[in-house]
């Protein structure tokens, strides 16, 4: 006979009066640890869960971080490159002398053409400038030599392009507050880099949005940081007065060196360091201005092809050398948008050359005593609207250079693709 338990509330929970068996109890039992064993198993879930979240969220965490810091490491870097320039406020050139010694301001000589100047969004051009100082240290204004190298880079971010045109230092051009024209190059010394792109800009009816420039020393340092270039010395421009070794013994000179130091002794294409290469680009007296203007621009290539070959790291550091030794009016968001963002994506490094003067647009001779190129600026204007647009427009009429070739002897047909070099 099975015995009963009455438990009272306060022993079970149970009310008073209900009575269990003992093998009710231990179903009871049984399903209290089965409900145990659930609970467990549900925790083991939940925490597996948790720490899976953990994990996850952990990871997301971590990427995010790295991306900021990437992000932030770019930005901060960046920021770094672009104060490494020397920024001239155009405010200081606003005022010049002009040829009787007056105090000029810039403004009086941007006058309103008739035939709006021809441009297009996605075209900009940039005055590059050389410096025919040998000093370490220069100033533009007052202690900055003649512009030996005058060059427009201009730079189209639709099509990718780059194209430079290359303006012979001996053109004679109306330099603002002069009557009579000069060369251009000795706009420069006069009175600074605004009055030499408002000079160029005058004489081709063309936009420049700024300018940049370097003297011979610091040039050397450019090509220094892309590690050099490679130019193509004939035996002619190696060893003959005027000639490679000949201007690197000069340089070698004014910095207290042999004249013999890092002596160039091959020919054909031969890897320049900085000094070589600037040497190299000075030789003028071998032949003319023209070739020396070719030789410029084969250096000028060769950087951006070396610059091309190098990668994110090494673009990065030549940027870190080569924007410290430019002195420029180029704002900082376009210096960023070409210097650091168009140009290092670019793939190509090809670049379209053309030169001024163009054969058949100039005389060219002694008068008055002075060797110099006298150019029919109106017969070139629309070859340079055609080379860098694509196009050609009505412009305003240049004022004739004393002794240059009437527009009418001038070739009016020729095709760009055979102007190129």
């Amino acid at each position: 006979m099975g015995s009963n338990y009455t438990p009272n509330r306060s022993d079970s929970g149970f009310v008073s009066g209900d009575t269990i068996n003992a093998g009710s109890f231990n179903k009871y039992d049984n399903k209290r640890e089965s409900n145990n064993k659930h609970s467990v198993e549900k925790d083991k879930i939940r925490k597996k869960k948790t720490i899976k979240r953990r994990v996850i969220l952990g990871s997301v965490a971590c990427v995010l971080g790295i991306i900021i810091g990437i992000v932030f490491g770019g930005l901060y870097y960046k920021n770094y490159l672009l104060n490494k320039p020397t920024y001239e406020d155009s405010a200081v050139y606003e005022t010049f002398i002009d040829e009787n010694g007056n105090v000029r301001n810039i403004a009086e000589f941007t006058h309103q053409t008739q035939h709006e100047i021809i441009e297009d969004e996605s075209v900009h051009n940039f005055l590059l400038i050389g410096i025919d100082s040998r000093s370490s240290n220069y100033n533009s204004k007052g202690t900055g030599g003649l512009a030996d190298v005058i060059m427009i880079l201009s730079v189209d971010s639709d099509s990718g392009s780059i194209k430079m045109l290359s303006i012979a230092r001996d053109n004679y051009a109306y330099v603002p507050g002069y009557t009579r024209p000069m060369k251009i190059n000795a706009a420069m010394s006069l009175a600074g880099p605004e009055v030499l792109k408002l000079t160029v800009e005058n004489m081709l009816r063309l936009q420049i949005d700024g300018y940049a420039y370097v003297n011979f020393a610091h040039m050397a340092y450019v090509i220094d940081a892309v590690g050099g270039v490679y130019c193509n010395v004939t035996p002619g421009e190696l060893n003959a007065e005027g000639g490679l070794n000949w201007n690197l013994a000069e340089v070698n000179k004014l910095f207290g060196r042999e004249p013999d130091y890092n002596k160039v002794t091959a020919t054909g294409d031969v890897w320049l360091n900085g000094n070589q290469a600037v040497a190299y680009a000075r030789i003028r007296k071998l032949d003319s201005d023209y070739k020396r203007s070719e030789r410029q621009v084969e250096v000028m290539r060769g950087l951006l092809t070396q610059f091309m070959n190098l990668g994110v790291s090494g673009k990065a550091a030549a940027l870190d050398n080569i924007l410290e030794h430019v002195v420029t009016n180029i704002p900082k968001e376009k210096i960023q948008e070409y210097a650091l963002d168009f140009l290092p994506s670019l793939k190509d490094a090809h670049i379209e050359y053309m030169q001024l003067p163009i054969n058949g647009c100039i005389n060219q001779g002694t008068y008055g005593g002075e060797w110099s190129i006298r150019p029919n600026w109106n017969a070139e204007i629309p070859y340079v609207q055609q080379f860098f647009y694509g196009e050609t427009r009505e412009f305003d009429p240049v004022e004739d250079i004393p002794n240059s070739p009437s527009l009418d002897r001038c070739p009016k047909d020729l095709k760009i693709e055979d102007l190129l070099r």
